[in-house]
C-alpha cells in the first residue's frame, strides 16, 4: 500500500515545490516496490525476487530527499543508471552492490554513496537505512562554486566516507536538515534559507565521501590542513588549542578555520574531538572490564570529563554506547 502526502497541485516529484512532498509505502508486491521506489526516489528498479517486505517513509523535498527505508527480507534488486546521487546510512542489516565495477558489503553502522550514471546490483540483507539523495547536476553546482571552477570532475571510486569525523559531520548535517527544515514549514518556504541549508548538506556530503577531485589550485590550502591534521592526530591527547593546530598547519587561525570550514566541513576542535573519539574506541577495543577498565576512566584518558557527553558523540559517530564496544 502506497500513501503520499503531496501539495496542492503536484504528484510524484514536482519542481519547484512550496513544501514537501510525504510519500508512505509498505508493501510485499513486487510491483508496488518498483512504483514506490520510482514516486519516492526517482530510480527504475528491477527486483529480481518476488518474496519480499519493504517499508519507507520518504520526504521529497527540493533539491533534496531524505527517507527511512527498512527490508525485512533478503532483497536482489537491480537499479537503472541515473543522475540522482544518493546516500545511505546503514543502521542494521546489510547492503552488498558493485559500484565502480567492485564488489562492497556494507554493513551496520556504516554509509555509502550510490554515484550517477551506473547501473547497480544489490542484494539487501534485512536491512534498515536512512538516506538522502539530491541531483548530480546539483553537486557538480556547488562543487563549482566553492573551487571558483566549472569544470570540477566528480571523484572516481568514491563508495564510502573518507574517515569517523566526516562521516559523523554528514550524519549530524542530514539529521539537522530533515528536522529543522524539511519538517519545519516556515523554513522550507524560506527559498534563502532552504538554499543555504541545502548547499550545506551538500557540502558535507563532498567532504565525507570524497566526492571531487579538487582543481590544482586549492593543493597549497589541502597541504595546510593535511598538516594541521597529521599534527592533531600525533598530539590528540595532550592539550590542544586553535593557536597550536594555526601554528602547525602554518595559518592564520582565522585561515586555518576558514580552511577546515571549506575543505572538511567542521571546525578545527570538532577535528580535535572527533579524533580523541577515534583514539578512545581503540581503547574500548583493546579494554577488559574484567580488569577494571570503564568507559568513563578511558573517556578520561582522552579529555572528555562529562562521560554523558561522550556517549553522545561516541553513539552519534560510531552508531552504538561505547559499554557496547568495550563489553564485546
Amino acid at each position: 500500500m502506497i500513501r503520499a502526502r503531496h501539495p496542492a497541485g503536484t504528484c510524484g516529484r514536482p519542481l519547484p515545490m512550496s513544501s514537501p512532498s510525504f510519500l508512505d509505502a509498505e508493501t510485499t508486491n513486487a510491483d508496488e516496490l518498483t512504483a514506490a521506489i520510482s514516486t519516492g526516489f526517482g530510480y527504475r528498479i528491477a527486483p529480481t525476487t518476488r518474496a519480499l517486505s519493504h517499508r519507507q517513509h520518504v520526504i521529497v523535498g527540493d533539491p533534496v530527499t531524505v527517507a527511512d527505508v527498512e527490508w525485512d527480507t533478503e532483497v536482489r534488486v537491480a537499479v537503472d543508471s541515473t543522475d540522482e546521487v544518493m546516500f545511505v546510512q546503514v543502521h542494521s542489516g546489510a547492503y552488498a552492490f558493485n559500484p565502480w565495477g567492485a564488489e562492497h558489503v556494507i554493513g551496520e553502522g556504516e554509509a555509502f554513496v550510490m554515484p550517477p550514471d551506473q547501473e547497480l546490483d544489490f542484494v539487501i540483507d534485512h536491512a534498515y537505512a536512512s538516506t538522502c539523495s539530491f541531483s548530480a547536476q546539483v553537486l557538480r553546482r556547488v562543487a563549482g562554486e566553492i573551487w571558483d571552477d566549472e569544470d570540477v570532475c566528480l571523484a572516481e571510486g568514491a563508495v564510502r566516507p573518507v574517515d569517523a569525523a566526516r562521516h559523523w559531520l554528514w550524519r549530524r548535517t542530514v539529521q539537522e536538515y530533515r528536522q529543522q527544515v524539511l519538517e519545519t514549514p516556515e523554513v522550507y518556504g524560506n527559498e534563502l534559507l532552504r538554499a543555504q541549508a541545502t548547499r550545506f548538506v551538500v557540502v558535507s556530503a563532498i567532504s565525507a565521501f570524497g566526492l571531487v577531485t579538487e582543481p590544482r589550485g586549492g593543493a597549497e590550502e589541502s597541504a595546510a590542513v593535511r598538516r594541521a591534521t597529521a599534527w592533531v592526530d600525533e598530539h590528540r591527547r595532550e592539550p590542544i588549542t586553535v593557536q597550536d593546530i594555526a601554528a602547525a598547519a602554518r595559518l592564520s587561525t582565522r585561515g586555518l578555520s576558514l580552511a577546515f570550514r571549506r575543505e572538511r566541513g567542521q571546525t578545527p576542535m570538532e577535528y580535535v574531538r572527533l579524533a580523541r573519539v577515534d583514539g578512545a574506541r581503540a581503547d574500548l577495543i583493546a579494554g577488559d572490564p574484567t580488569r577494571g577498565d570503564t568507559v568513563t576512566s578511558i573517556s578520561a584518558d582522552w579529555g572528555f570529563s562529562n562521560a554523558g557527553r561522550f556517549t553522545a558523540l561516541y553513539r552519534q559517530t560510531y552508531g552504538e554506547t561505547p559499554r557496547r564496544t568495550l563489553m564485546r
